[in-house]
């Protein structure tokens, strides 16, 4: 299943209106760089009203404030966690997070963390290798 490509913004997969990427937050200001830029990459390629960014906690905006602030009619909505694996948060807090944000006529889906497709561990691995000289 391809993505389809309309007026140079590509679509979403037919199976969620919307995409929320999560990231962990933190107090630190710095630490919000990345996700931000890579935020703003993924807009452009596929539109501000398919994506959003939320953070899980310490930082601004939530999960919640982004379903709350969802423009347009929205039945499935995919939460595509920033993290490399499942821990405490993922197994426990981010879905009691999207248990009290589900409502009748909007089905919030957890995606399995970004850490456990084999690109991002095959990109991992490589630049490892990089760190520590080919093989």
């Amino acid at each position: 299943m391809g993505h389809q490509e309309t007026l140079g913004i590509k679509m979403l997969r037919k199976e969620y209106d919307h995409i929320i990427l999560l990231a962990h937050g933190s107090p630190d200001p710095l630490w919000k760089e990345p996700f931000e830029s890579l935020y703003q990459q993924v807009s452009k390629v596929y539109g501000d009203g398919n994506v959003s960014l939320a953070y899980m906690e310490l930082t601004s905006p939530s999960l919640e404030d982004v379903v709350a602030g969802l423009k347009g009619d929205f039945n499935t909505v995919a939460v595509l966690p920033l993290f490399l694996a499942v821990g405490r948060h993922l197994r426990h807090d981010v879905p009691k997070q999207i248990d009290a944000l589900q409502r009748e006529n909007l089905r919030i889906e957890l995606l399995p963390p970004i850490g456990d497709d084999s690109l991002v561990k095959e990109a991992m691995q490589t630049v490892i290798a990089n760190h520590l000289g080919k093989v």
